[in-house]
């Protein structure tokens, strides 16, 4: 015998109703939360949250100077726009000399956590880097390189990609195995919008610096590895393996980064591709 409410309806069916509501409601927060990390696909540490600089005493202080031991400025670093068709590879290592990271200018767009200059046009051009190891098997420049806006990789091209769904500044790209990574994301870059999923789980890890407005020099002071670690420092390597073995950055292992007394600074050489004038090997 079923108990009827004050309006005439039967409670069971009442209870019934917000049993449904529930479930519908629980199903949606999960799609939603799945949804939020797809891009990351694992969940990561909130120990992985917080960017680890120089000044906490883990990361060194790096002059970026040319392989005449110049140091370089801001302002002589080339721009991409949207309708390049080409741009030099430019690479330094950092934290450690066996760990190179990839070096990019790019004209008129705010990235999150890079260098931001005024220029001539009066619009905001953004310098950052990123690390040059890929996310998913370790690849490593020049394999893994950044491609504008007009200039698409024949190997994209081979996964569906044309000039209509190539992303506006275009992407990082692994011609290994097709990772994808877009340098306008900031440290949150994996990109899985384009035709194909790329097949890296996590973002490859930015660059932190410090950009000195009387000498126009930069200095790298640290990491930005909000979902990733630099791939050559995982506590546990285990292949792809990340999830909760990836607890924070690790030092150990590689050699130091050249100090240099004069400047009373470490330094770190930025060498190119041959189509531009800091040519050297990477």
């Amino acid at each position: 015998m079923s108990m009827r409410s004050k309006a005439g309806g039967s409670t069971d069916s009442v209870d019934e109703s917000r049993r449904s509501f529930l479930k519908g409601a629980m199903l949606s927060l999960f799609s939603v939360a799945i949804g939020g990390i797809s891009l990351e696909r694992f969940f990561v540490p909130t120990t992985r949250n917080v960017p680890v600089t120089s000044y906490n005493g883990k990361y060194p202080t790096a002059l970026l100077v040319d392989p005449d031991n110049n140091p370089i400025t801001a302002s002589e670093i080339p721009y991409a726009i949207p309708s390049s068709s080409s741009y030099p590879i430019l690479v330094f290592n950092y934290p450690l000399q066996d760990e190179p990271n990839i070096l990019i200018k790019l004209r008129n767009v705010i990235i999150p956590n890079a260098i931001h200059i005024k220029n001539s046009e009066g619009g905001t051009d953004s310098i950052t880097a990123y690390s040059g190891i890929c996310q998913h098997l370790g690849c490593t420049v020049p394999l893994l390189d950044y491609h504008p806006g007009n200039s698409i990789p024949f190997e994209a091209q081979l996964i569906g990609y044309t000039k209509s769904n190539w992303p506006t500044y275009g992407l990082i790209y692994c011609k290994c195995h097709g990772s994808q990574y877009d340098p306008v994301r900031g440290p949150h870059n994996l990109y899985n919008s384009g035709p194909a999923p790329s097949p890296a789980n996590h973002s490859l890890p930015q660059v932190l610096f410090y950009h000195d407005t009387t000498t126009d020099y930069l200095y790298a002071v640290g990491m930005n590895p909000v979902n990733a670690v630099i791939r050559t420092h995982l506590w546990q390597p285990n292949g792809e393996v990340y999830g909760p073995e990836v607890v924070e950055e690790n030092l150990s292992g590689g050699t130091a980064l050249p100090y240099d007394n004069t400047i009373g600074n470490y330094k770190t050489v930025v060498v190119s591709s041959s189509n531009f004038k800091w040519s050297g090997r990477f």
